[in-house]
């Protein structure tokens, strides 16, 4: 296991050392392959994929509603950055989803940077819907538990621990992160969820919110998360003008900061 970071700055630091390598990965495979096909079959296989597991989520994410984690909004949210700022940004996200990785390298130290800037809240909203890409073992719920079991805990970095958690997300179809290897990433985040983990303490919780997200709707009615990542700014969906999440720039222009 690395060493852990003994502060939260140098934690923070060396989240963004790992979103450089992720960033400078994801280049290299682009290189190598032809990017615009293999983008377009990840995108297909990811919406496919959580058509299918969403239904088994929502069967399994049912009963009464479970109360939020310390720290996380009762809509499931982990929010980083000044209540102040005045805009608020929300990713939708699944921590088995390949294509939130690339997002997260792309978009995520720049998003950091507004945070610390004061310009505007992120706001991680983990879904459990490709818990049938990961061989039975609901990869996905484990991984969401993992952020809320670590966002009521106030020396921790949930930043860090989200970059690490994609540096490491595994391939879909295996088993995932075994939960030792979770817990270990929350350590060098600042956070002890041990306990957490192998009680699955939320896992009911992320599974109900992962439901209640693919039901949000806009004021016209139209669904507002239909696969991940899917991004809001101040509560409306944002996209690029041909669809997707938004870039840096498309984010830019909605925070009115330079890009």
């Amino acid at each position: 296991m690395p060493d852990r970071p003994t502060t939260k700055d140098a934690r923070r630091e060396a989240a963004r050392e790992k979103a450089r390598q992720m960033r400078e990965a994801q280049a290299r495979k682009q290189r190598r392959n032809r990017v615009l096909a293999i983008s377009a079959a990840a995108v297909a296989l990811v919406l496919v994929a959580g058509a299918v597991a969403f239904g088994v989520s929502r069967a399994s994410g049912g009963g009464e509603p479970v109360a939020a984690p310390p720290g996380v909004t009762a809509d499931g949210g982990i929010v980083l950055g000044e209540s102040s700022a005045p805009h608020t940004v929300t990713i939708f996200q699944d921590y088995q989803c390949p294509v939130c990785k690339a997002y997260e390298a792309a978009v995520g130290p720049w998003l950091d940077q507004q945070v610390e800037a004061g310009t505007t809240k992120l706001e991680y909203r983990p879904l459990t819907f490709l818990d049938g890409q990961s061989s039975g073992t609901k990869y996905s719920t484990r991984a969401a538990n993992a952020a809320y079991c670590l966002a009521g805990q106030p020396d921790a970095d949930f930043y860090a621990f989200n970059t690490a958690m994609y540096v490491e997300q595994p391939e879909e179809g295996g088993t995932g992160l075994t939960d030792s290897r979770l817990v270990s990433i929350a350590q060098a985040a600042g956070g002890d969820i041990g306990t957490c983990i192998a009680d699955g303490t939320y896992d009911r919780f992320a599974q109900q919110q992962n439901d209640a997200a693919f039901e949000l709707t806009d004021a016209q009615g139209q669904r507002l998360v239909n696969g991940t990542p899917t991004v809001l700014v101040d509560g409306k969906l944002l996209q690029n003008p041909q669809g997707g999440a938004p870039d840096q720039q498309a984010l830019a222009t909605a925070l009115g900061v330079a890009g």
